[in-house]
């Protein structure tokens, strides 16, 4: 089995895929494009290997990403796979220790079967917050199956700072994964410094903030146009175009200390490879790039919290 320095190593690159675009609705608000159809999501996933990505981040709650990402690249034993524990349908609360334990490992079982895997590299709880990381019963179900070997390292994606410290505290995780971008810095006060100082591996998503940073951000107005006022600036600090954005706020994140991975969201081939060009591209600007602080409110920063209508989850 796959140990922690094969999975997070500093060998090889520093991208991975998140596949929820490749499967459900995804963009800036009002933005949402439909997931490609599975034949085009096939090639995309294929490409990114053929680049040299080969961390792949899934979940349940994507449609069916796990079974086309087992279809893909089930086989490949060069790739990591990491995926996330289905959210119980009445919530984590509902559920007694036994209970958890139970749904955990079902949930666990049916990802293996997707994924077409004999072990899960990363298994991650789904938006876990504070609350469920000190209950116990979660960390204990997920560690019981890290020790059978069912899950190499266990882990939780997270959209607060007090959910993300309190997993990084938590001998029952091993990773950590937050939206970090140009515009969400607020893991740069004390996610990144805790995580590093527990060497804590993390994961960092929502580069883009669900496409604001890209040329959808532009005609953003309503509540959401300081986001569209926001991601001009980052754009102006690169002296990039809208259609060069989506890439100089990739290689922004790959440049910031304390991140293992960076997960991009392509729809297909084309966005794919413009995200690694651009992204190499504007990488010694970027870290030399030092940003200001914007003063975004924090529901801006949390697609979680965006108005439904705006919102896909995850």
């Amino acid at each position: 089995m796959r140990s922690a320095s094969d999975i997070f190593g500093e060998g090889g690159s520093a991208l991975g895929i998140g596949t929820a675009a490749l499967a459900v609705p995804y963009g800036a608000p009002g933005s949402e494009r439909p997931a490609p159809d599975r034949a085009r999501a096939r090639r995309t996933l294929l490409a990114a290997v053929e680049r040299g990505v080969r961390f792949i981040d899934t979940a349940p709650a994507y449609g069916e990403a796990e079974s086309l990402v087992g279809a893909v690249l089930g086989d490949r034993a060069d790739c990591v796979i990491a995926t996330k524990v289905a959210v119980p349908r009445g919530g984590w609360e509902e559920l007694s220790p036994e209970q958890t334990r139970v749904h955990i490992r079902a949930s666990a079982e049916a990802s293996l079967r997707a994924l077409r895997r004999e072990r899960l590299d990363v298994l991650q709880v789904h938006n876990a917050d504070e609350a469920l990381v000190r209950r116990g019963a979660v960390g204990e179900a997920l560690a019981e199956l890290r020790d059978s070997g069912v899950a190499a390292m266990t882990g939780a994606s997270v959209y607060g700072e007090q959910d993300a410290l309190a997993v990084i505290a938590s001998a029952a995780f091993e990773t950590v994964q937050v939206a970090y971008s140009a515009l969400d810095r607020r893991p740069e006060r004390r996610v990144l410094p805790a995580a590093a100082a527990e060497r804590t591996p993390v994961i960092a998503r929502s580069l883009l903030l669900r496409g604001v940073l890209s040329p959808s951000g532009r005609g953003l107005d309503g509540p959401f146009a300081p986001l569209a006022a926001a991601a001009d600036e980052v754009r102006r600090a690169f002296d990039a175009s809208w259609e060069e954005l989506p890439g100089a706020a990739v290689a922004f994140v790959l440049a910031r200390a304390g991140v293992s991975r960076a997960l991009l969201g392509p729809r297909d081939e084309s966005e794919l490879a413009a995200l690694l060009d651009q992204a190499e591209r504007f990488r010694d600007a970027a870290a030399k790039l030092e940003l200001p602080p914007h003063g975004l409110p924090d529901w801006l920063l949390d697609p979680s919290r965006w108005p439904q209508e705006a919102s896909v989850g995850g």
